[in-house]
């Protein structure tokens, strides 16, 4: 596990982009349908954090928007596809 500039620790996640431990949550909360002013208060993150961070995960995946990046998310077995609520897949989360 390394550390990325911000100090998060990170993991190899499928097609190789590096997945925050923070990313991985906010990952499973876009993908359950919960808004960034959820996820900001279940997360104690600013909503500005949570768009920037959905953000960088649409642009590594080249989703226009969070339907497509949880559906690309699936499709790249980010996203197990076996429970519910959404759970990073074990391999890909730290």
């Amino acid at each position: 596990m390394d550390n990325d500039q911000n100090g998060y620790e990170v993991s190899r996640s499928a097609g190789g982009w590096v997945l925050s431990s923070v990313q991985a949550r906010i990952l499973e909360g876009v993908a359950a349908g919960f808004s960034s002013r959820r996820l900001s208060r279940e997360l104690y993150l600013s909503s500005k954090a949570i768009d920037y961070h959905v953000g960088v995960m649409s642009d590594k995946l080249q989703a226009p928007n969070r339907v497509s990046l949880v559906s690309r998310a699936f499709v790249l077995q980010i996203l197990r596809t076996d429970s519910w609520p959404p759970r990073i897949a074990s391999e890909t989360a730290d």
